[in-house]
């Protein structure tokens, strides 16, 4: 039996309520006891069921040094999973909407991004998945599992496709990208609640545009569908790929532009420029302004008055009154698609300029030609400049032919005036000017109840009635 004054020493283990830690408690022996070895310890940690993350020098250094308690083993932490990610690819709502700054350091309050406009398949949200995270382990080497990452369903809102990995959200549609009640949508028309003015900025949208106000002077409002104002305009440039539609006037001078790919419909127009790619259609009065019209042109309810400036269109002029008792000077052209007069002015321009640099190119090669000289006898450089020469006048050759060949169809289209007429309902005063294809007839004296026709070569005037 030991003698109670000769005790060896002995080892005692303690974790803390986790398990990711276990501590070595050394208690030095008795009289002439023997102290603890380093392989008692070691078999001490395996009685324990110790096998994670033993720090074997500290161990050592424990039993050397005769420290009475330290760590002795170390679990590793789980690393807990990344929450997922959404990457917007449009700006949000947070984002302050805040005027452009040019580089002078000036405001531009033309545009204040109020519209992302985004075409159809193009993508919107990005999602970096949520990670599950990596476990961890306590000191007895058992798993210590992590928490995962939050996990985030996409944005899905209207007009909007997820892949089919659900990690990426396309727009559906061209249209107007926002984020409405956490959900990213897609809308084909921008609806604007006020007026285009210094509170919205100019418009630029991919689709329709609705407009619950009217567009101040000097904004511009463009679309690449249709425009419809409920207000008026007032010395704006509205343009639209589609159709035009004004509840109000337009009106405010000739410095701005209302121009519909399609139609163009409002309720009166004054002192202002117009255009549309088919027709144009005026509830009341059209006065002192410019306008053009691939199709037609009609100003019958109501007043149904047209007076002042230049009417254009292709097809036909109708209205009630035509000029004034004032003899204002208004011109009404039909039978030529005035988009076809204004080009074929342009290729008039640059047909004599480019004829003229055609014939000093062909003077030069002739003058070559003439020497007796072959392109054996000229330098690389000379070579090179000839052969340089002889392309650009072939190629502008091509294309002089080319505005030659269109020349000649547009004025075959001005031929074709035999179903162009003006109608007026009730009077045409004296002072107007009246086209019809290539001839003009000037009104002198009042006609009533009147259609204007070509027949023979002659603008003749038959009865409404």
């Amino acid at each position: 039996m030991e003698n109670e004054h000769n005790r060896d020493g002995s080892l005692k283990v303690y974790f803390d309520s986790a398990k990711m830690a276990a501590f070595l408690e050394v208690l030095p022996p008795d009289g002439q006891g023997r102290p603890c070895t380093y392989d008692q310890a070691v078999q001490t940690l395996t009685e324990h069921n110790i096998v994670y993350g033993i720090h074997e020098e500290r161990l050592k250094e424990l039993i050397v040094n005769g420290k009475e308690k330290a760590v002795v083993a170390q679990g590793t932490l789980p690393v807990d999973g990344q929450a997922a990610q959404l990457d917007f690819f449009f700006p949000l709502p947070s984002q302050k909407l805040a005027p452009a700054i040019d580089e002078k350091g000036v405001a531009d309050y033309h545009n204040l991004g109020l519209i992302n406009n985004i075409r159809r398949g193009e993508l919107l949200v990005l999602k970096t998945p949520a990670t599950p995270g990596t476990p961890g382990y306590n000191v007895l080497g058992e798993e210590v599992p992590p928490k995962p990452g939050r996990d985030l369903a996409l944005p899905r809102g209207k007009n909007t496709v997820a892949n089919p990995e659900e990690n990426q959200l396309y727009a559906a549609v061209d249209g107007h990208v926002s984020l409405v009640g956490g959900k990213v949508v897609v809308s084909p028309v921008y609806n604007l609640d006020g007026d285009v003015d210094f509170s919205s900025g100019d418009i630029d949208f991919v689709g329709n545009v609705l407009i619950n106000g009217s567009v101040a002077s000097g904004f511009k409002v463009k679309a690449g569908g249709d425009i419809e104002i409920r207000g008026f305009i007032e010395n704006a440039e509205v343009t639209a790929e589609g159709s035009i539609q004004v509840m109000g006037g337009i009106t405010g001078g000739l410095k701005g532009l209302v121009k519909a790919g399609e139609n163009l419909q409002a309720r009166f127009v004054e002192n202002s420029r117009i255009e549309a790619g088919k027709n144009i259609f005026i509830r009341e009065a059209i006065m002192q302004s410019q306008v053009k019209a691939g199709g037609n042109v009609k100003v019958i309810d109501k007043k149904g008055i047209i007076v002042g400036g230049v009417i254009q269109a292709s097809g036909e002029v109708e209205c009630k009154i035509l000029g004034s008792q004032l003899a204002t000077q208004t011109a009404v052209e039909v039978g030529v698609n005035p988009y076809y007069r204004e080009e074929y002015h342009r290729l008039g321009k640059a047909h004599g300029e480019m004829k003229k640099s055609v014939d000093n190119l062909g003077h030069n090669i002739s003058v070559f030609q003439r020497s007796g000289m072959s392109m054996d006898d000229l330098d690389a450089k000379k070579r090179q400049l000839l052969l340089r020469i002889l392309d650009e006048f072939k190629k502008q050759r091509r294309e002089l032919q080319q505005i030659e060949e269109r020349m000649v169809f547009l004025e075959q289209e001005f031929e074709k005036s035999s179903n162009a007429r003006i109608s007026v309902w009730e009077i045409v005063y004296p002072g107007v000017r009246l086209s019809i294809g290539q001839c003009v007839h000037v009104v002198n004296d009042p006609i009533k109840y009147s259609a204007f026709v070509l027949d023979k070569g002659e603008i003749k005037v038959t009865s409404l009635r």
